[in-house]
């Protein structure tokens, strides 16, 4: 008998740990920190304005319940409100960064919302990030769900955003199913070669939209793949590839200030894998979409200093005419919803009907080898010395003349005459001294 109570206790003390932790009601900082330490599903019955950043580094369930208006986790000041270390952590609540204490106000560039350095974090559809200086950070691990994001000052009067920045990837994987990203700076910076970004949707919308600067920025070396439909907007760039690859998929709305453009290519490959910057798929579409009040304007930019650019169109979009990039593209607002798979395959196959496009870039550099499909559309001037399949500079060798070379032993021989005199001088003039 005394054998079995053992093992029976051995047994259980083998059960508990793996037994779920009952769902925990909070209501204060205090009882957060301690739900949070503990694990578990954890429900917020008020606001929670926190004094001191929370990490996280275990499986975490924060809701903030299901009826309107959904709780939040608030914090004042420049800090980062929550750090996620590792753990399966779900997110359905409001996290506000840079909190001034009213409402939903912020002050502008201030506050971090939400770090996450490893595990897997899910947002589900109540949850929503405000931050006055960014709203996401990625370092790690992988986040996905859905999610609003709103970064910098809101300004009611136009309903447009100052300073902050939604969301910077440096590493791991995102993807993000209705997210809407609304902010000053850029809404989406991609900076990692590790990064992959997969806005996908099948019936709903993503939207991000920067009033001051990029939609989206691929920096070196970096990828993100873009599915459904999507706005992108951004008042200097809506898609700014700065030797990153963007990979477009699905319809595409792209807007810009009248002084901005819908692509900016500022570095013509990838600067890590040499790959093509800008790739179009199949099924692919370029469209237009104006909102909020912004002058439209569409248009695609080249920087002409660039020795290489390389792009893949499978849809037949992009042409080099002359010294200028050409760019097809349809337009007439559409919901992929609402069409059948008939009428979503024949939208831009008759571009007569459909046709916006084509738009031109700005003048090539006469030294820009462009390459669309891998195949080279053209020959640059002989004086360029291009290097056809990689950035690296020809190396060059100088013959110098010999009378140069004359010339140099001459100056320097007259230089050392120079000094002698001039040590000679100094001792008989100090010696008379």
């Amino acid at each position: 008998m005394k054998k079995i109570l053992i093992i029976s206790l051995f047994v259980l003390a083998m059960i508990i740990p793996n037994i779920n932790v009952k769902a925990v009601d909070v209501s204060n900082e205090e009882e957060l920190r301690n739900a949070i330490e503990q694990g578990g599903d954890i429900t917020l019955t008020d606001n929670i304005e926190v004094t001191q950043p929370l990490v996280i580094d275990k499986d975490v369930n924060i809701s903030g319940g299901q009826k309107f208006p959904y709780k939040q986790i608030l914090m004042q000041g420049d800090n980062t409100l929550m750090t996620i270390n590792s753990g399966n952590v779900i997110l359905d609540v409001g996290l506000v960064a840079g909190w001034n204490g009213e409402d939903y106000n912020i002050e502008k560039n201030q506050g971090t919302s939400l770090v996450v350095n490893d595990g897997s974090v899910n947002f589900e559809d109540n949850s929503f990030i405000i931050a006055g200086k960014l709203g996401i950070e990625v370092n790690g691990g992988s986040v996905t769900g859905e999610m609003s994001i709103y970064a910098g000052e809101h300004n009611e009067n136009n309903n447009t955003y100052s300073g902050g920045q939604g969301m910077v990837i440096n590493g791991g994987n995102v993807d993000l199913n209705n997210c809407n990203i609304f902010s000053g700076g850029t809404a989406l910076t991609v900076s990692d070669d590790s990064a992959v970004i997969s806005t996908e949707s099948v019936c709903g919308l993503n939207r991000l939209y920067s009033y001051e600067s990029n939609g989206i920025e691929v920096n070196d070396g970096a990828e993100i793949n873009i599915y459904g439909e999507n706005e992108i907007f951004g008042s200097k760039n809506a898609i700014y590839l700065n030797g990153g690859t963007a990979n477009l998929n699905g319809r595409i709305f792209l807007g810009s200030s009248t002084g901005g453009r819908g692509i900016y290519i500022n570095k013509g490959i990838n600067t890590k894998t040499n790959e093509d910057v800008l790739k179009l798929n199949k099924n692919f579409i370029f469209s237009y979409e104006s909102s909020n009040e912004t002058t439209p304007n569409f248009s695609i930019y080249v920087n002409p200093d660039i020795t290489e650019l390389r792009v893949t169109d499978e849809k037949g979009f992009i042409k080099l005419l002359e010294d200028k990039i050409s760019v097809e593209f349809c337009g007439g607002y559409f919901s992929r919803c609402s069409q059948t798979e008939e009428e979503k395959k024949a939208i831009c196959e008759n571009l007569d009907a459909n046709l916006d496009g084509p738009i031109e870039s700005n003048e090539l550099g006469k030294c820009t080898a462009v390459y669309i499909n891998g195949v080279k559309q053209n020959e640059e001037d002989a004086s360029c010395n291009p290097v056809a399949d990689n950035k690296n500079e020809p190396s060059q060798i100088v013959n110098v003349p010999a009378t140069s070379a004359y010339g140099s032993i001459i100056i320097i021989v007259l230089g050392i005459l120079c000094v002698i005199v001039s040590v000679i001088v100094t001792r008989k003039v100090t010696k008379k001294s």
